[in-house]
């Protein structure tokens, strides 16, 4: 593989038929999320996307294929939806999800980096120049910008860039060198997601109550070069980030909230092209709907359903309209002879 550091590989979806609804077993524990699954994508087709991500960062992604779960088109609300998917693996064990949806109404968007809800993607990688004259011969927009250029910008020790992909979601490629996994102390970074938002303090509260997940950082704006750099932001504007690890991985989910520049709110639906977030396994998930209608939280699929016989599942949106998948497995019933 070239320039990319997470390796991949086929994985199979497997999904039973819908069964009636009935409640899952309580865990008397705080509901919180307890391991991540994959991140998510949708595109506007997904042979252009594959073709892109092969062609730029070197991933190997399988071919698409049909996804007839009536379970989609119910965790969508959308009654006869259809579903292409190409899903790769991570080294971490989680995947990448790449979707095309039909029979639905669907419209793209780009959002700028600083825009609260535009999410972006962050894959560590051996070799930036070589992304970056990837991203520039697939024609690519590259958003960071060096010395008033488009390319690779230094962050910390390290750098950095952000592009944009053929749908308009955002990937930001971050170097990582090959000694940095074997010192002393070093953590090899993870594949991750950043999400831009309109108030932090919201944001935060959102994660610890409803989605039990702690987020830590500093509250402060900052004003840093280096960020407004790689994200395109005017060097007048300042940030402050807060994050979030997911369970047994080393990715991390990171929150940005930007000032002193122009903001559009950037929502999409989960069908339209550019659309991204994130699908993960709950410890109670009938506990965290519940805060969910406390927190009056925007949901996509109206109530949790039955994705398979053991599987209770429901979309949501983060409060800057990040979609999130949350799911527990149940146990199937013991038969009763």
């Amino acid at each position: 593989m070239r320039g990319f550091l997470a390796a991949v590989a086929l994985t199979t979806l497997i999904a039973g038929p819908i069964a009636a609804q009935s409640a899952a077993p309580a865990t008397g524990e705080r509901p919180t999320v307890v391991s991540l699954s994959h991140f998510i994508h949708a595109t506007t087709k997904l042979e252009p996307t594959i073709a892109f991500y092969r062609d730029v960062f070197g991933m190997t992604i399988p071919e698409p294929r049909v996804f007839s779960n009536p379970g989609a088109a119910l965790l969508n609300n959308v009654p006869g939806l259809g579903l292409r998917l190409s899903m790769a693996r991570f080294s971490d064990g989680f995947g990448f999800e790449l979707t095309e949806f039909s029979n639905v109404d669907r419209k793209g968007g780009q959002g700028l980096p600083t825009d609260p809800g535009a999410v972006q993607l962050i894959l560590p990688v051996r070799n930036l120049d070589e992304v970056a004259a990837n991203a520039k011969k697939a024609g690519a927009e590259i958003i960071s910008r060096s010395n008033g250029a488009p390319g690779p910008v230094a962050i910390g020790t390290g750098r950095a860039m952000v592009v944009r992909d053929v749908d308009g979601y955002l990937v930001r490629a971050v170097e990582v060198a090959a000694s940095d996994a074997s010192q002393p102390g070093q953590v090899q970074p993870g594949v991750s997601l950043a999400l831009a938002v309109k108030d932090m303090d919201a944001t935060v509260k959102f994660y610890r109550e409803v989605v039990g997940m702690d987020l830590t950082g500093d509250l402060k704006f900052q004003r840093s070069k280096a960020m407004s750099d790689l994200n395109g932001a005017p060097a007048t504007s300042d940030v402050r980030t807060m994050a979030t690890a997911f369970p047994n991985t080393k990715s991390r989910m990171e929150f940005l909230e930007w000032k002193g520049v122009k903001r559009t709110p950037f929502q999409l639906r989960v069908p339209d092209p550019g659309a991204g977030g994130w699908v993960a396994r709950v410890n109670d998930l009938d506990a965290m709907f519940k805060k969910m209608k406390e927190h009056k939280v925007a949901t996509v699929t109206p109530e949790p359903i039955w994705f398979t016989k053991t599987t209770l599942d429901i979309f949501i949106s983060d409060p800057d309209g990040m979609h999130l998948e949350l799911f527990q497995n149940v146990p199937a019933p013991k038969p009763s002879n």
